[in-house]
């Protein structure tokens, strides 16, 4: 048989994937003896100091993500790695579980159950919840991690096209967060700052690493001006669309996986559509995977030589 105090403990913990803060327990009328006696009884188990398990609940994943959150204190979120591991990110995990709680809600006291992170602003436009868990949005994750140790600055900006490409941020959502979060002094920010400078509100990420791996090495070789996924020509005498167009220089640049270009059709037609290209005043260059995972450092050179000649060939 039950009584109030074990309702109220069932409402929580039905709710919280099993566990449930001494605090909110306090906030519903427990008293601290209530509490202890059922941790002495068997019937709650002490994950922390701060947190308790509903004895026979499962210690999933859920449930450690939640109580990692409760043990930070009231408004804290799970955060950097772990959002970006939730929300589908390519090389992350969910453990070590990082949290981020409010300042001055955080004790530093007694050992966390997960990492905790306490910066100078977190929104609650910023947070969402995802099984009944609260979790930073993929806007407030990149900013998280372009401010995290170990996080480098080209990783960061495929991250962040791969979250544009995915409809998980926007121009808009970035420059808000840019907006609200800019101080002197908050790492990261810089970074963020002009990886959406060179994103215009019309940008098209990558469609695939290889090209988005072209674009760190062009960069690098200091042609800056290539335009994504271009259609060349016009109505009545449409050529293609192509994939990078640099159109100061007459120059466009086609990255051809060995996959999808290597049969004799495929061949047969970019010459085809390579001539057409030329025809119309283009220069073309075709860039293969191999080239671009394995001979980088002459692409790079090559591509220095283009950024500098009026009329480029590629030798």
């Amino acid at each position: 048989m039950t009584n109030a105090n074990d309702d109220i403990i069932n409402e929580f913990t039905s709710t919280q994937h099993g566990v449930v803060s001494r605090r909110q327990l306090r906030s519903a009328g427990l008293s601290t003896c209530a509490v202890d006696r059922r941790v002495k009884s068997g019937r709650l188990v002490a994950e922390s100091g701060r947190v308790l398990r509903l004895a026979g609940a499962p210690s999933s994943e859920p449930a450690q993500l939640k109580a990692c959150v409760l043990d930070a204190g009231p408004g804290s979120t799970v955060s950097h790695q772990t959002a970006a591991a939730r929300w589908g990110l390519p090389g992350f995990s969910i453990k070590p579980i990082e949290v981020t709680g409010k300042r001055g809600r955080v004790r530093n006291d007694d050992p966390h159950l997960g990492v905790v992170h306490q910066p100078r602003r977190l929104l609650t436009s910023h947070i969402v919840e995802i099984d009944g868990i609260d979790t930073t949005t993929p806007t407030r994750t990149l900013f998280d991690l372009a401010g995290a140790p170990g996080i480098h600055p080209m990783r960061l900006e495929r991250l962040l096209d791969t979250c544009w490409s995915r409809n998980l941020v926007s121009h808009a959502s970035l420059s808000r967060a840019l907006a609200e979060l800019a101080a002197r002094g908050r790492p990261g920010i810089t970074l963020m700052r002009r990886l959406l400078e060179n994103r215009p509100a019309d940008h098209r990420p990558p469609d695939s690493s290889t090209e988005a791996r072209f674009q760190q090495l062009a960069h690098r070789a200091g042609l800056r001006a290539f335009e994504r996924q271009v259609d060349v020509g016009h109505d009545e005498a449409w050529i293609g669309r192509v994939d990078f167009v640099d159109r100061r220089r007459n120059l466009i640049v086609e990255v051809d996986p060995a996959l999808f270009h290597g049969s004799l059709t495929d061949q047969t037609r970019d010459k085809q559509r390579h001539a057409k290209l030329l025809n119309s005043g283009w220069t073309v260059i075709s860039v293969t995977d191999f080239d671009i995972y394995h001979r980088a450092d002459v692409l790079v050179d090559c591509l220095r030589r283009l950024a500098g000649r009026s009329n480029p060939v590629l030798v």
